[in-house]
């Protein structure tokens, strides 16, 4: 079997040759080839080089967003973007836009009938050479009662048209190495869209209080752009489709999630079902008391899932809640890749007790939870791959 075969058997519960490990190594890559720390045997790779000659599956879940820039990238303050990854295009109607940019740090103001609103983000130092790939938010979208009304014409007046060749081209670039997922949006529904990307979080959660009626407003003004994208992604070849990212039971709790998570992604996972799709969300947060919601949720695969000792829940409970309905993507916390954080052999005993156990049972793809990174080390992550080839 190919990894693309490994990993779409994992998702239906179907018998395979062995696991599939597949780490996301973007990041560690950007942060060590900026520091020229790469191994020497890798310098002159890709990164999806760097996979194939560690005999791992391509992580291609989420696009890497320093593939992109200039006008693919202006509006991502308001979380949109035009990369040529995903299976739609969007664009602004009878909003002006300027854009003024002061090295790392980016400025767009937009100007529309309902009103002005700004814009700011920029990369530090520090997100540099750690491989980060989205800018911090210096200038939230909304910051005064009145930018509700703005941002709400903005979303409302957003033209969404269907664009596939840029996703078919990445699928044929990919090949069998894996899957490329179609993503719909890095959030469940325009609730969550406001809460992770157009206000702080503590003013998020004042305003609902405060203010129900301006945030219900504008989610629903944002409705039909979500619908749009999600109508689109399902209509594209992916065979698996984002919809959701970043929970977490202190910043999504329970009644949060059920009140405007739950429907939507069950929703959402019903209509791909129907098209026999599978619906991947991004659970990358402490999960344990969100376990029995995302049963309720019903979508096909828990990505970047990651157990103790980076969170609470070990990876017997998170198996044993999903009751091999759920798939989970992940298993390995990032920290036992880091020499300063766990020796070497504490890492060996998680990964042979993991491969050990799971090393032929379906519902689970392998990778590195959230991402391998900058401090990785490279002889930890041959090491997982190895192991995992010699269950063939």
């Amino acid at each position: 079997m190919n990894d693309q075969q490994r990993i779409l058997a994992a998702i239906k519960g179907e018998p395979a040759d062995r696991l599939v490990f597949v780490p996301r190594l973007e990041f560690w890559y950007r942060a060590r080839r900026l520091n020229d720390s790469l191994p020497p045997e890798l310098r002159s790779l890709t990164v999806m080089e760097i996979a194939d000659r560690l005999g791992v599956g391509y992580y291609s879940n989420t696009p890497d967003y320093t593939d992109y820039s200039g006008d693919e990238l202006v509006d991502r303050a308001l979380g949109l973007a035009n990369l040529s990854v995903l299976p739609y295009r969007v664009s602004l109607q009878d909003v002006e836009r300027r854009v003024l940019s002061y090295g790392r740090r980016t400025v767009v103001e937009y100007r529309s009938p309902a009103g002005s609103i700004r814009t700011a983000c920029e990369f530090t130092d520090e997100m540099i050479a750690a491989g980060a790939s989205d800018p911090y938010m210096t200038e939230y979208a909304i910051r005064s009662v009145r930018d509700f009304d703005v941002v709400g014409y903005i979303f409302s007046h957003l033209k969404v048209e269907p664009e596939f060749s840029g996703y078919e081209a990445m699928r044929e670039r990919v090949g069998d190495r894996g899957i490329v997922v179609g993503l719909a949006s890095g959030h469940a529904c325009p609730v969550q869209h406001i809460l992770a990307q157009l206000m702080p979080m503590e003013e998020f959660f004042y305003a609902l209080h405060d203010r129900p009626a301006a945030v219900e407003k504008l989610a629903e003004q944002m409705e039909p752009y979500y619908q749009a994208v999600k109508a689109i992604a399902a209509d594209c070849s992916a065979e698996v489709v984002l919809l959701g990212s970043n929970y977490d039971e202190s910043l999504t709790p329970p009644p949060f999630f059920r009140k405007y998570l739950l429907q939507p992604l069950r929703e959402y996972a019903e209509v791909l079902h129907g098209r026999g799709k599978y619906l991947l969300t991004h659970t990358d947060g402490e999960n344990r008391l969100l376990l029995p919601l995302y049963r309720e949720a019903g979508f096909d695969i828990a990505d970047s899932l990651c157990p103790y000792p980076m969170t609470r829940c070990r990876l017997d409970e998170i198996r044993n809640a999903f009751a091999d309905q759920t798939t989970i993507w992940g298993g390995i916390p990032s920290i036992l890749l880091c020499p300063d954080k766990a020796s070497f052999a504490e890492f060996k005993q998680f990964i042979d007790d993991l491969v050990t156990r799971y090393g032929h049972q379906s519902h689970l793809v392998l990778g590195v939870s959230d991402m391998v990174t900058a401090d990785a080390e490279w002889d930890r992550v041959c090491y997982i791959a190895d192991k995992v080839a010699s269950l063939a």
